[in-house]
């Protein structure tokens, strides 16, 4: 299978193309915000603080998942999308205007991620009925390589407009709300079959029955830790590059963009690879990534080197991104529609809370070991989670696509 072959499926190429587009303003709008934070209260800890105000909704997650069961996925998303629309032109208006308290700030931005917890169960859900099950894993991956890509446009493209307009964060907020018309009219252009259940049970009921699901199935419970390791152990690598450029490697904001960028080509990479391998990806794959992850963390946190830095952070982009988009995967292949979109909050879940709380921790661990040593921590945590990955899977690989477990 080709690298891009899911684009060739028309309702599948209309939600890239429009997504990746969307992506691109949401990432100009994360750097952007967290200036404009800044500005309005010189305070390194707001700064902090609105990152977390914007996940912290992820928790509503499972309940999305209810409803990503219970109602046309379609249809969610586009008022999930149109919320968010609303949400960031709001924002933008007030800044332009000069009203933006933080409460108003703190308050759209704790809107974003409410409509996230809906939105991103819906999405992952919705992906894999654009396209034939043969290409379902080549579509994830491809999901997975714009939000990638968009994550190492976004920000160099906002970090530009600030740097040369004093009213940079409100033209960014602009450009975001206007961005969403992109994915937004690719919904509307899309043509699927209604989607939904005619279950009326308790929203309770069916959140329980998904759970009950997930940990039942072992496959799905495996991928489930899995990400929930990586996010917490190893995301947080992100978290600290700003003082590995600054006080490990002795250099400025440039060095920081750039391993950032590393790290963001490198997913894309990662992205491209599983593509490629299609629906014959296997459990010992996602382990040896999950290997890779630990090691060449180690490397990063173990030798004070710039240009060894950079390789390191592209390399671990690549691994990272073959776990996260794996463990989907592997979910996706195996879970039935029925209740995919609550089996696929718990994945959104473990990802979305896990690096937060990891990234808060490795921080106040990072000020007492210092970020090396806290780099190399996380790194061992994954290297013997994906050891003991490839010691449960067996000699033989075993393709996510089988039946069992």
């Amino acid at each position: 299978m080709g690298s891009f072959d899911s684009l060739r499926y028309r309702n599948y190429r209309l939600l890239w193309t429009g997504a990746i587009l969307s992506n691109v303003g949401t990432w100009m709008q994360s750097v952007a915000l967290a200036w404009f934070v800044f500005l309005i209260t010189r305070s390194a800890f707001w700064v902090s603080f609105v990152t977390f105000a914007n996940f912290i909704p992820t928790v509503l997650s499972p309940i999305g998942g209810v409803y990503t069961d219970r109602l046309d996925r379609r249809r969610i998303l586009m008022a999930t999308q149109s919320f968010m629309m609303v949400d960031a032109a709001l924002l933008a208006l007030l800044a332009w205007l000069h009203h933006a308290t933080l409460f108003a700030v703190m308050a759209l931005t704790v809107g974003q991620g409410v409509a996230f917890a809906f939105n991103g169960p819906t999405w992952q859900a919705f992906v894999p009925s654009l396209v034939p099950p043969e290409a379902m894993v080549n579509a994830i991956a491809l999901n997975s390589a714009q939000f990638s890509l968009a994550r190492v446009i976004g920000p160099a493209i906002a970090g530009a407009i600030i740097a040369v307009s004093g009213s940079g964060a409100a033209i960014v907020f602009s450009v975001n709300a206007v961005s969403f018309l992109t994915v937004i009219g690719a919904l509307a252009l899309i043509r699927t079959e209604p989607s939904g259940s005619a279950e009326r049970r308790p929203v309770r009921d069916l959140l329980r029955t998904g759970l009950t699901y997930a940990w039942e199935h072992r496959r799905i419970r495996t991928m489930i830790a899995s990400i929930a390791v990586i996010s917490f152990f190893a995301a947080p690598a992100s978290a600290l590059l700003p003082i590995f450029a600054a006080d490990v490697y002795g250099r400025g904001a440039a060095s920081y963009g750039a391993l950032a960028a590393a790290l963001g080509l490198g997913s894309v990479g990662g992205a491209l690879v599983l593509g490629r391998l299609g629906n014959r990806i296997a459990a010992r794959i996602i382990a040896w990534a999950m290997v890779m992850v630990g090691a060449v963390l180690l490397v990063f946190g173990a030798v004070p080197s710039y240009p060894i830095g950079l390789a390191m952070m592209f390399l671990f982009g690549a691994a990272y991104l073959l776990v996260v988009s794996g463990t989907n995967s592997g979910i996706q292949l195996a879970v039935d529609d029925a209740v995919r979109g609550r089996v696929i909050s718990i994945w959104v879940l473990a990802f979305g809370v896990a690096y937060p709380v990891g990234s808060l921790l490795a921080g106040l661990v990072a000020s007492t070991w210092g970020p090396r040593g806290t780099i190399m921590v996380g790194a061992g945590m994954c290297g013997l989670w994906g050891l003991g990955l490839l010691r449960q899977s067996g000699p033989a690989p075993q393709a996510l696509l089988e039946p069992g477990g």
